[in-house]
């Protein structure tokens, strides 16, 4: 039912309806005229009794109502929905700002206006203003988790962006190498005994190397320690990492060598145990750099041959870019922790579960890095190639090497049945050593008996079925005299 009435008499006809779940509604018509006012009314009657009988989709048109929003005011939803699931504050800030920048440069005023076109369109402009294919990935990535959470929300109906696809990316724009046994020692016995750089002092930098490559925490991890996430006491000693600053979301508990553990107990007696155990700085590239730069100094020094000094100084060991072009940064210390235990014979399983990843084919093809000679030393599970020392044994005792054999060579197996051997046959090696001139002829005893048995046979009995004759002279004309 519909009511048209005046609210006090005056003013526009004030409408009056129930929706299709019932519930009671007041609209102004705006309008003074009645009948105008009552069409009005009986539209938004009829509406209702479609959305009440399914004939219009009333939720396909409640998410068409939230598409028409202002898309900032979605945005900052879908901001503070990153905040409510714990992601970090660096996160949500990267994420919002990026999503915001497509949205702004594609001018999508509400949500129903974003479209493949002008998304394909500003990527070809990043293009062209030399952006990295990893830089447009990125803001890709962002505003495509935006409009999959508008579709989750039923703000959206469909998601529009399921064409656009990632800038293909050629190699890697930055490849990270890990630290070798040698390197790593080096790189701690110089960040020891050196300065104090970027807030930190010496002994707390070998302090936090030794931790990034005992434990393989990257470094916005290894920031949230502080004392209570080291259990040194355990069987075996561990460092739990909190869900809000894993990149997992959940709580990593890590276990650690007792080495390390035997190291950090006297390092973290005396730290407040609210306060992060390591100062470390926004930027810890420079940082890494210097330390590398006076352990390979040192390493340098010590050495008195000048020969072995300039070797030395043009060597990739301890270089912060190496000779292919990979570098030695921060997060290269992860690498170093994963490689170590690829290397210490740790299985694709154990090494995906220390290393936290969640697909086996990053831990060994990404993270894993392994060098020409250790894969020489896996050649080393092969079996021997060239000849043992019995084969010359086994070729001597078949008549090799202008020796007698031990036993008599197998004879050929024979034809057919019908080639048998004669005892009373002449051998013709034989009668090549004897000669032909003075000698009598051999006998033909043999070709005598084979002419007798073809003469005797029945009809019956075809030609191939006797004795076959070896001499040409006794089945053909012969050919000379």
């Amino acid at each position: 039912m519909t009511s048209v009435f005046k609210r006090n008499g005056k003013g526009s006809y004030i409408i009056q309806y129930y929706d299709h779940n019932g519930r009671r509604h007041e609209k102004s018509s705006r309008t003074t005229d009645k009948r105008t006012a009552e069409r009005i009314a009986g539209k938004l009657e009829s509406n209702a009794a479609l959305r009440r009988e399914g004939v219009i989709d009333a939720r396909a048109e409640s998410i068409g109502k939230r598409a028409q929003r202002p898309i900032a005011e979605h945005l900052h939803d879908w901001r503070e929905s990153l905040q409510a699931k714990g992601c970090s504050p660096k996160r949500v800030k990267l994420a919002f700002g990026r999503a915001s920048r497509i949205a702004s440069e594609c001018a999508f005023a509400t949500l129903a206006q974003v479209d493949p076109a002008p998304v394909h369109r500003l990527v070809r402009e990043m293009q062209g203003s030399e952006a990295a294919p990893r830089t447009i990935n990125a803001h890709l990535q962002a505003f495509k988790q935006f409009i999959r959470w508008a579709v989750a929300e039923r703000r959206l109906a469909a998601n529009p962006l399921l064409s656009v696809g990632s800038v293909k990316v050629i190699g890697q724009t930055r490849e990270r190498r890990p630290l070798s046994p040698d390197e790593f020692v080096q790189l701690i016995d110089a960040s020891r005994g050196g300065p104090i750089l970027k807030r930190m002092t010496g002994p707390d930098r070998a302090m936090l190397y030794l931790v990034a490559v005992g434990s393989g925490f990257r470094a916005n991890e290894l920031a949230s320690l502080n004392p209570r996430s080291f259990d040194l006491t355990g069987d075996p000693p561990t460092i739990t990492v909190q869900a809000a600053y894993s990149k997992r979301r959940r709580d990593d508990v890590q276990p650690i060598r007792q080495d390390l553990a035997d190291a950090l107990e006297p390092w973290l007696k005396g730290k407040s145990p609210e306060d992060p155990v390591f100062s470390m700085p926004s930027k810890l590239p420079p940082m890494l750099r210097a330390d590398m730069r006076r352990a390979k100094a040192s390493w340098i020094r010590g050495t008195n041959d000048r020969a072995e000094r300039c070797d030395r100084h043009k060597s990739d060991f301890l270089a912060y870019i190496d000779g292919y072009g990979r570098v030695v940064d921060f997060h290269a210390l992860r690498s170093t922790y994963i490689t170590m235990l690829v290397k210490g014979g740790a299985s694709v399983k154990e090494a995906q579960q220390l290393a936290r990843h969640s697909d086996p084919k990053l831990t060994m093809n990404v993270y894993t890095k392994l060098s020409v000679h250790d894969l020489v030393s896996a050649l080393d599970g092969l079996p021997a190639m060239g000849p043992t020392t019995a084969a010359p044994q086994s070729l001597r005792a078949t008549g090799t090497y202008d020796s007698s054999p031990t036993k008599d060579p197998p004879q050929i197996p024979q034809q057919s049945a019908r080639e048998t051997v004669q005892s009373e046959a002449t051998r013709r090696d034989a009668h090549h050593r004897s000669g032909h001139q003075g000698e009598k002829r051999k006998s033909f005893k043999i070709a005598e008996k084979r002419d007798a048995t073809r003469h005797n046979a029945p009809p019956s009995v075809k030609a191939t079925s006797g004795i076959r004759t070896l001499d040409l002279r006794f089945t053909k004309a012969p050919l000379y005299h």
